[in-house]
Parts: C-alpha cells; sequence; structure tokens
C-alpha cells in the first residue's frame, strides 16, 4: 500500500512538532526533578561574591576579592604599610585567621560607602580626634607607646600583601566592625552579629547596608593623605587620661566576665 504525497507532507510536520513538544517536556522534567543546590551552583554569581550561588547575597555571603590598582609602587607600599599597622595593633596576639579576618574587615570598609577610599584612610580614619578613632590603637597612644617589633611586624606585612592581592576570609562576610569579646561597645546595637574569630567579633550594617552587594565603593588612591607624622605617632592626640582608665577597666571586667564563664561551662 502506498501513501499519497499529500499525506507524507502533511505527517512530516506534524511529526517534527511531536518530536519538539516531547523535547520540551523532557527539559521540564529534567529540570524539575534536579536538586536546587546544583542549579545554584550553575547560576551567575551575585554582588560579585566567589562562590555564592544566586540570591545569596546577605551579610554571610563571602566578600569579592580586592586588587589595589595604586598609582605608584611607593602607594602600593603606603597602603600595605598602613593595613599592616592595623594587623599588628589589633591582632598580633591573635591566631593567623584572626590577623586575615581584621584585614578583610579593612578591605570591605573600603568598599562601603561609608568609609574612606583608601588603606590609610580607613586605618587612621579619626586621627585628628583624641576620642572616635575608627581603631582604638590610633588615638589610644598605643603607636608611641610602643614602636612596632620589626621582625613580628615583617611577618606580619605578607598578610596584607595578600588582602590586597584577592585574598578572601569568606567567614568574615561583609564585615565592617569587630569588637573583643570582652567588652561591649556603645555601637553594638546599631550592627548584625556574623561570626567570632579568635577574641574578636565580626559583625556588619544591618539590613540591607550590610549585605555584600552595598560593598560597591571603588579604591580612590591618595594613600599619602595620611602623613608620615601621622603614621609614626607623633602627631596623634593622646585620649584624656579617664578614657584610657575606662578603656582599661573595660578590658580587665571583660576578662574577668570571659574567665569565668569558661570556668563554670560545663563544656569546658
Amino acid at each position: 500500500m502506498t501513501t499519497s504525497a499529500a499525506t507524507v507532507t502533511w505527517d512530516e510536520p506534524r511529526a517534527r512538532s511531536i518530536a519538539f513538544s516531547l523535547f520540551f517536556v523532557f527539559a521540564a522534567l529534567v529540570v524539575m526533578l534536579t536538586p536546587a543546590p546544583l542549579l545554584a551552583n550553575r547560576s551567575p554569581l551575585i554582588g560579585g561574591a566567589p562562590g555564592a550561588p544566586a540570591g545569596d547575597d546577605t551579610n554571610l555571603a563571602p566578600a569579592p576579592p580586592f586588587y589595589l590598582h595604586a598609582s605608584s609602587p611607593a602607594e602600593a607600599d603606603r597602603a600595605v604599610r598602613c593595613l599592616t599597622d592595623a594587623i599588628y595593633y589589633e591582632a598580633a596576639n591573635e591566631p593567623e585567621e584572626g590577623q586575615r579576618a581584621v584585614a578583610q574587615v579593612v578591605v570591605n570598609r573600603l568598599r562601603d560607602p561609608h568609609f574612606p577610599k583608601s588603606v590609610c584612610g580607613v586605618v587612621y580614619q579619626g586621627w585628628q580626634r583624641s576620642t572616635g578613632c575608627q581603631f582604638s590603637f590610633v588615638c589610644d597612644g598605643s603607636i608611641r607607646r610602643r614602636h612596632a617589633d620589626q621582625a613580628l611586624w615583617d611577618r606580619l606585612k605578607p598578610i596584607a600583601e595578600d588582602a590586597l592581592n584577592g585574598y578572601v576570609v569568606p567567614e568574615v562576610g561583609s564585615a565592617t566592625h569587630y569588637y573583643a569579646q570582652y567588652v561591649r561597645p556603645n555601637w553594638v546595637g546599631t550592627v548584625a552579629q556574623i561570626t567570632q574569630i579568635g577574641a574578636h567579633i565580626f559583625c556588619s550594617w544591618k539590613g540591607h547596608a550590610g549585605f555584600v552587594s552595598a560593598l560597591t565603593a571603588t579604591y580612590a588612591g591618595g594613600e599619602f593623605g595620611v602623613s608620615d607624622a601621622v603614621l609614626d605617632g607623633d602627631v596623634l592626640q593622646p585620649a584624656p587620661a579617664k578614657t584610657v582608665a575606662r578603656r582599661r577597666i573595660h578590658r580587665v571586667t571583660g576578662r574577668l566576665r570571659v574567665a569565668s564563664r569558661d570556668h563554670t561551662d560545663p563544656r569546658a
């Protein structure tokens, strides 16, 4: 039995249509049955966070890697110096992951619209005031009171260089603040806690302002806007005696509270 030409020309398009329909039905079933994490890992990154799946734009997502684009080798060296100072005076006694975490906070601040757009500007922000410095070592007399141990400073320098060359501490997320576990700063109510590394508790702004996608600012240079005299502590104003005494009391009482809690904790 033969088939007429009219029947052939009608059946071929119909067959192709059925084949396409079956293909799309099969594709839809594959998507529906594929586990969500596998699909997420194949999605574009949000906020530039390395390894962060689509939609994972929170303060817990890793910050995007930062690469210092200084205008000259001298400016790059200056940025490394300021960041190493922050690591040394803020976290020299911390484990390495704690030192890297402090460096990550400085980088996060640089990319946050609320802070200066240079490394030295971030680290030494508020140096003109006897109180209100963003990093306590700048205003509490630490630089003048104890100059850096050069050997230790040199060992911390590569951590600063890594942070300015793309190294990311994922656990810190988008943190722009931290404080020691034995103190309670007056601004703690304005931030959201992310994690604790060593003796430091790391925090971000609350809400979307603390999300990774909020780290939108770019490096502007100008590292020499903070003078050698400031970096050397020659022109820094010492904190008032009452302020220094109050900070020391808070540190001592805080450490006693921590020690007491650890001593009575049955899990210790």
